[in-house]
């Protein structure tokens, strides 16, 4: 608990300071009788009484800026920006096929795409290079025959993809691609050759099959095939004599092993989703299957490149600082770096400093400075008077008149990178053999510079926490302070970990990307590799040796709810339904949607519903009865679902419901798990039809 701190500024302006000089007023100069707002005395007592209120006013921020400076005393800093992310989808101008000769078309890393219907330049630029190849079919292999290998025979016999006699569930066929062509992330099109067939008991325009690939982890992840104009189905089940098909591969799909052989592994398996889609009565006969790349997809980030940017010349003193143009500045990467200039035999050359986050163990010949990410402010070492009267450099200082550079950096991040899909379209530069670009995703992730008032209170708990991560509290704390990428972060510990082993400690890691989520994309709740492999390496500096760690996602629910509502009288239907899907929406969300008015049934700040809370209908109910444009709620249910948010990254939209289950009074969520919302359903009805109908 905070000490109480004094309020220095009591004095009101008229009751403490204007009331109180007019009542003095008899005592001091009795011959004054008029105290009208017009006499001019009384225009200068409350001229005076302003003065006198402003200067206990900037009293009063006397304690505030003690505290700022105690905190910049102890190193901390506001914490910058945070960049979002997504995937950027080149698609090529002509299809990539497998010859003698490899074709490779390269996108580099750093390559910038800009959005065009936005108020403001937004640039993405490309966190890796992009290498598209043609994908090179190694194998085509059947469950129960998975031994023979039928790729080379393709043309001389018939191959039947599923059971020859009577194809069922669950029969599958795997196609596999050499490794050394790195296909991860590319636009396949598969081209099938077969013997025509008629009344197979099947529906040709939406087949009883299901395509997935292998992950690293040993998974099938499930890919749906192309719906975009032009790149959909016309194998008709593989029932047609020719017809394509394409798929957009994920960027984890990679190498795996199955059953012994190495290969990038995809499958198709019969599953019948509805009884609509029919059964084979017999099996797809193909005669020949041809592999080509239309394209690939590539991580992006919201940053623009600066290069080679000057920043003056130095004076040869110590303590030195120089601003860059472009901030908030994104952590740097091989390569980027501060340059100083130095002669080296005849020659003038830029040698690269190192960053440091302080210079407590910089001597006077490191090459060290400190950067602040959110301002843009580089700083040189500092000469500090010790005690004896000694003065001590830290930092090497560079000689008088030497050119001082930055190499490369990335500035961006905010939220105005959370942008939509499809909105990243135009190219800065165009590329060779490539078409057009897009983003098929939702950029999310970005997030401002964190204000003062949460600067504060993490001050408070990293004081706390001592660098040392011993608590649940204090892994929560150094996870939450790692990236404003996180939103939230709760910790498991032995005791309340149902998926743990023995004495391990679970980090469960909620990313801020409260803009999709409102927008109904929960499959950005996916925890990214890079950002999970990235905090568990940090928390390491932190955790006891003998404490197992293990960083992942909560297990999601997602809730749906069908209503029917009465509005109240004169309010229309559409504003109704609006603010109860809203409400809806902001109490069954894992996290912090917005910052407006409070959540109706507590009436205080919902940062997301909270780790393990079970889910009650009654709770429901009685949120939607509290929407101001409600008069009656007449019926609720409640229904619910498994959410894997990698399995919601699907970038073709999904009409096809997963099966949910009712929830009859109490929704059960483990410690591990969070509340998301899924599509509502809010029916607006009157008294008089309700009563006609019955259902009232």
């Amino acid at each position: 608990m905070t000490l109480p701190s004094p309020n220095l500024d009591d004095l009101r302006f008229q009751s403490d300071l204007v009331d109180e000089a007019r009542k003095r007023i008899i005592h001091y100069c009795p011959e004054w009788t008029e105290y009208n707002l017009s006499d001019p005395g009384i225009t200068l007592i409350e001229l005076f009484a302003w003065m006198t209120e402003l200067m206990t006013y900037r009293l009063n921020r006397v304690p505030e800026k003690n505290y700022i400076k105690f905190l910049d005393m102890l190193g901390l800093q506001r914490m910058p920006a945070s960049s979002a992310r997504t995937e950027l989808t080149f698609w090529l101008s002509t299809a990539l096929e497998p010859v003698e000769t490899i074709q490779t078309v390269s996108v580099p890393q750093g390559f910038e795409v800009r959005a065009d219907q936005s108020e403001e330049e937004i640039t993405f630029t490309t966190t890796q290079e992009l290498l598209m190849t043609p994908p090179k079919l190694a194998h085509i292999r059947k469950e129960g025959e998975f031994n023979r290998n039928f790729f080379p025979r393709m043309g001389l016999e018939t191959f039947y993809a599923f059971d020859q006699a009577a194809p069922k569930v669950g029969d599958t066929f795997y196609l596999g691609f050499d490794s050394a062509n790195n296909i991860s992330g590319h636009i396949l099109q598969l081209a099938f050759t077969c013997d025509p067939t008629e009344a197979v008991g099947i529906r040709r325009d939406d087949p009883p099959w299901a395509w997935e690939c292998l992950t690293a982890d040993g998974t099938w992840q499930t890919i749906k095939p192309s719906v975009f104009e032009g790149e959909r189905d016309t194998t008709g089940g593989l029932n047609n004599e020719s017809g394509r098909l394409v798929l957009y591969l994920p960027l984890g799909f990679s190498p795996a092993t199955l059953y012994g052989l190495d290969a990038f592994w995809l499958r198709c398996r019969i599953e019948q989703r509805n009884s609509l889609q029919g059964m084979y009565s017999e099996s797809p006969r193909i005669k020949r299957v041809e592999s080509s790349t239309l394209g690939a997809t590539v991580p992006a980030m919201h940053a623009t490149r600066i290069d080679g940017e000057v920043l003056g010349s130095s004076t040869g003193e110590p303590g030195q600082s120089f601003v860059l143009r472009n901030a908030p500045v994104l952590a740097l990467q091989a390569g980027e770096a501060l340059e100083v200039e130095e002669t080296r035999g005849e020659n003038g050359v830029f040698a690269p400093w190192q960053q440091v986050s302080d210079f407590a163990k910089s001597t006077r010949f490191d090459r060290h400075y400190v950067l602040d990410m959110a301002t843009g402010t580089i700083r040189l070492g500092p000469s500090v008077r010790q005690p004896d009267g000694s003065v001590v450099q830290y930092g090497r200082v560079p000689e008088s008149g030497r050119g001082i550079r930055f190499s490369r950096y990335r500035s961006g991040g905010g939220v105005r990178g959370n942008l939509p899909a499809r909105s990243l379209t135009t190219m800065t530069t165009s590329l060779a053999y490539v078409a057009r670009v897009a983003n098929l995703v939702r950029a999310d992730g970005g997030r401002d510079q964190e204000g003062l008032e949460e600067l504060k209170l993490r001050a408070q708990r990293e004081l706390q926490a001592q660098r040392r991560a011993v608590t649940a509290q204090d892994y929560e704390q150094f996870t939450i302070n790692f990236s404003r990428s996180i939103a939230r972060a709760k910790c498991l510990t032995p005791n309340d970990n149902p998926r743990g082993g023995s004495g391990s400690v679970s980090v469960l890691i909620v990313p801020a990307v409260a803009e999709s989520v409102r927008a109904g994309g929960l499959g950005a709740l996916h925890l990214d590799e890079t950002l999970q492999a990235d905090l568990r390496n940090h928390l390491d500096q932190y955790r006891l040796l003998t404490t197992p760690l293990n960083v992942r996602e909560p297990r999601y629910f997602g809730v749906k709810v069908k209503a029917r509502i009465v509005p109240q009288d004169f309010i229309q239907s559409g504003e109704a339904l609006a603010q109860v899907n809203d409400e809806l929406r902001r109490f069954l969300s894992p996290i912090r949607l917005d910052e407006r008015a409070p959540l109706l049934q507590s009436g205080e700040s919902w940062d997301g519903w909270p780790f393990g809370r079970d889910l009650f209908m009654a709770e429901v109910t009685s949120l939607i009865q509290q929407v101001p444009t409600v008069k009656f709620v007449l019926d609720v249910e409640v229904s619910y679902r498994d959410v894997v948010p990698v399995e919601e990254r699907s970038i073709f939209e999904d009409n096809e419901e997963a099966p949910l289950k009712p929830v009859e009074k109490l929704l059960r969520i483990p410690a591990d798990g969070l509340v998301c919302s899924l599509e509502h359903e809010i029916e607006v009805t009157t008294m008089e039809t309700a009563y006609e109908k019955g259902q009232a």
